[in-house]
């Protein structure tokens, strides 16, 4: 089996993936219910793991990066994509359940108490319409991509309505303890 993760591939299978999806669709190599906790994945069995436009829609968010914690290895990258809390692409959708903003993640960060998963923010990045591929914007929304990134926490605060930006995305990496 690979030990790379490919959670709510829909019809976007990745050759050389564990492609999963809620729904047996064709290419779909494992049916998950990802707000159904333990997943039947071995500890630390993946290095990479992709998630694009899947969390928003879990109720069990934190049960999920639990999960994701315990199914990947030291070091693993979680790349992730997803609406921005302002955009409205997600509140349109009645299926998604969760925003996003730049700093849900930092939520497992090293002084967290809200979980014992730890991961850490290797990159962010905001964009203004909507990404085929991760961290690559559309050549029509460099500028405004450039400009909502130069200071995004302040974008955040004060420019979000003005301007909202479609997406979010994230790569993290799993941080475990290391026994010597």
């Amino acid at each position: 089996m690979s030990n790379k993760l490919h959670l709510g591939c829909g019809n976007v299978v990745k050759k050389g993936w564990v492609n999963v999806d809620i729904v047996k669709l064709p290419g779909v190599d494992k049916v998950v219910d990802l707000d159904k906790t333990p997943y039947q994945f071995k500890n630390n069995q993946f290095t990479e793991v992709e998630a694009h436009h899947t969390l928003e829609h879990l109720g069990n968010f934190m049960g999920c990066m639990e999960e994701l914690h315990r199914i990947c290895r030291h070091g693993a990258v979680i790349r992730v994509s997803v609406p921005y809390f302002a955009s409205p692409a997600f509140w349109r959708d009645p299926t998604h359940k969760r925003p996003f903003t730049l700093e849900t993640f930092s939520y497992f960060g090293n002084d967290s108490y809200y979980s014992k998963a730890r991961f850490r923010i290797v990159k962010r990045k905001l964009f203004y319409f909507s990404c085929r591929s991760f961290m690559k914007s559309r050549w029509y929304s460099l500028p405004i991509d450039f400009i909502i990134n130069l200071t995004p926490t302040i974008y955040e605060r004060f420019f979000v309505y003005l301007l909202p930006a479609s997406e979010l995305h994230f790569e993290i990496e799993v941080v475990k303890k290391r026994h010597p």
